[in-house]
């Protein structure tokens, strides 16, 4: 029945957690040292959001503890290596958007609390906050989240009330921070007022509401979603840019994208030679030499031996000229994934 189903789904959820109690290291590891713990922390995280969304629409409660484990969690392996966890955000399945959805914004908002400079409390509250921010969609009729045409007034009004009906399926639980509560309160306010549900404008939104409705609009504009393709992440960061001026905090918009690097992990660019390059993991201290995996020669326009080169070593000569759209090539980014993610 129901009910042993869900109470096998918590054993082996608390199994998970104490596993990630257990794993408190933060120093620096290699991306194919990371990918295991990774991979573990992000599917026990989109479980724990799809149990919590079952839950709360057969009348259930919302475990925190598991939340706050699991931002716990993200948060030591976004220390111990930032883009295991993103490329895993980029293997995604569009039918289970929300449960992926919400653990990629709280990846992205770890990064972004991290290099912004909050403390590890406030990092893993704004983590927290990424974790619950779309709950109340769990009392919304899927039917209206997943139409791919569009919405009718009343229906858009209908969909609004999810960020009322998230905090309000948190009102009780005075263990949740005010970062947690901002960000699922503010996400959708816009800095010129344009935002719901309260209109807010300017620095009446709170930091944490300004910064995740930076995150939370990009991660949607850069995935599939049942009625909308992903743009790229170059184009993704440009619109954030054009927003900026209107919708989003200015200086963060730039903060947000040199933390998620000048070419974001899982991008394609192109190097000075006319070689097709994706993007494989970042390089904190040379911002415009990431790793990248070499794979298409743009000049005779067919595909080379994936080989891995590191644009920061001394003896490396080429350098990136610019971003690609994949399909400009018809490339699929994720079929050149790191090889351990293959492996997943």
């Amino acid at each position: 029945n129901d009910e042993s189903k869900v109470s096998t789904l918590d054993n082996e959820l608390e199994q998970k957690l104490e596993q990630f109690q257990s794993n408190l290291s933060t120093e620096y590891q290699d991306l194919s040292l990371e990918w295991g713990s990774a991979k573990e922390i992000f599917r026990t995280s989109a479980k724990i959001v799809l149990q919590t969304v079952s839950s709360v629409q057969s009348g259930g409660e919302i475990k925190q503890y598991y939340f706050d484990e699991a931002a716990k969690a993200i948060s030591r392996s976004i220390m111990r290596n930032r883009d295991a966890l993103t490329w895993l955000g980029k293997m995604r399945d569009e039918d289970s958007y929300l449960y992926e959805h919400s653990v990629n914004t709280a990846t992205l908002m770890g990064i972004f609390a991290r290099d912004y400079g909050l403390s590890i409390a406030q990092t893993e509250a704004c983590i927290t906050g990424a974790l619950l921010h779309d709950l109340g969609q769990s009392r919304i009729k899927s039917e209206l989240m997943e139409r791919a045409g569009p919405l009718s007034a009343e229906e858009f009004e209908e969909v609004k009330q999810h960020v009322e009906l998230g905090e309000s399926l948190l009102a009780e639980g005075s263990e949740v921070s005010d970062i947690t509560r901002a960000i699922i309160a503010e996400h959708h306010e816009r800095i010129d007022g344009s935002g719901y549900p309260k209109g807010l404008k300017g620095k009446e939104i709170s930091l944490f509401g300004r910064m995740f409705a930076i995150v939370d609009t990009y991660d949607a504009l850069t995935n599939n979603r049942i009625y909308k393709e992903a743009v790229p992440s170059s184009y993704g960061m440009r619109t954030l840019l054009e927003l900026s001026k209107t919708q989003f905090d200015e200086p963060l918009v730039h903060q947000f994208i040199k933390c998620m690097g000048i070419y974001p992990t899982g991008s394609l660019a192109r190097l000075d030679n006319g070689l097709l390059v994706v993007v494989i993991a970042q390089n904190p201290s040379h911002p415009l030499k990431p790793l990248v995996k070499a794979i298409y020669n743009a000049k005779t326009q067919a595909y080379v031996q994936p080989r891995m080169m590191d644009l920061a070593r001394d003896d490396c000569e080429v350098k990136i000229l610019r971003y690609e759209n994949p399909k400009d090539h018809n490339i699929d980014v994720d079929e050149f994934m790191p090889e351990e993610l293959l492996e997943a």
